[in-house]
């Protein structure tokens, strides 16, 4: 170990990066966008070195208007006996160096690590040997599995859905109304980011969280929608945005007394279609692995599964 050196990279140096000898063939650690698209910056793509081999690489991202990162999802930790280790070894580095005082992101107090895996990453042995080289390296780094989720893929080409004759939308945009239903989805939520918010702020205040980041997605909040049953009472709703990439739903829910009949697709098919007619070409989506009853609504409607993501904290 005494013979490696950790270091960030300048622009100018990304090439470095891309000498990495042993990129995994698996299709652990893909990503759909190329390194360029995903725009990393100088600082933040770190990698270790002995002589003159890139032996680890680790790239962090965030949005272009994000003074610190929000995320690695980019990381091998090298293919020889010491990988783990040294990817370890490297992670410590770039985390001591880029967890500042300062530092501070919608999503934590230091960048978690999205891990993307193949669907059937379990089941094939060179992806699960990629895979738990990489959970071994970030768990010896002090990082922590989080959540494991299904990434979710919906494309014009795959159909529309019906559109809901059960329900009324109509456009969310009284914020006391929106947080108030936010905090009803929050109740029991089978997904971990709410849980974890709940357990941190309370239910109140993880729902104000809640609309503040989803209202500062480049999409804007034209497109939500609150859903209304024929008696007029408030069944849920549904957030369609944008990131930096892609449509998606920024979130969406059935309040808990109309859990149960399936309302889930309406919301789905109905931000489908203001996808649709707005001309977006891809929307992508996750739930949780625990979220049963989301993804089966995804599937019932007509998304794909691209993948899985692990995410340490």
């Amino acid at each position: 170990m005494s013979d490696l050196i950790f270091r960030p990279l300048t622009v100018d140096e990304f090439d470095l990066f891309h000498r990495y000898a042993t990129p995994p063939t698996s299709g652990v650690g893909a990503r759909k966008l190329s390194f360029e698209e995903l725009g990393y910056r100088s600082g933040r793509v770190w990698v270790a070195v002995r002589g003159d081999e890139v032996v680890a690489r680790a790239a962090f991202w965030a949005p272009d208007d994000f003074d610190h990162p929000f995320s690695l999802d980019w990381f091998d930790p090298g293919a020889g006996p010491d990988g783990i280790e040294v990817g370890a070894a490297l992670l410590r580095a770039a985390y001591d160096a880029l967890v500042t005082p300062d530092y501070s992101s919608p999503i934590g107090d230091r960048p978690d690590y999205h891990l993307f895996l193949p669907a059937d990453w379990r089941e094939r042995p060179e992806a699960r040997a990629d895979a738990e080289a990489r959970i071994a390296a970030a768990e010896k780094a002090g990082l922590r599995q989080f959540v494991e989720r299904i990434n979710l893929r919906w494309i014009p080409e795959y159909g529309l859905p019906p559109r809901s004759t059960r329900l009324t939308f109509v456009p969310a945009v009284d914020d006391e109304l929106v947080v108030d239903v936010l905090a009803r989805l929050c109740e029991n939520s089978l997904d971990a980011y709410a849980r974890r918010d709940v357990e941190r702020y309370g239910l109140r205040r993880a729902a104000e969280i809640t609309l503040e980041e989803i209202a500062d997605f480049p999409g804007g909040r034209d497109r939500w929608r609150l859903a209304y049953d024929a008696a007029g009472e408030l069944v849920g709703i549904v957030m369609p945005t944008s990131n930096s990439y892609f449509a998606t739903i920024g979130y969406m829910g059935v309040v808990p007394e109309h859990r149960g009949h399936h309302y889930a697709d309406d919301l789905l098919a109905e931000a489908l279609h203001i996808f649709a007619a707005g001309g977006e070409s891809e929307v992508s989506d996750a739930t949780d692995v625990g979220n049963a009853p989301m993804a089966a609504s995804f599937a019932r409607v007509g998304y794909e599964v691209t993948g899985r993501r692990m995410i340490f904290t």
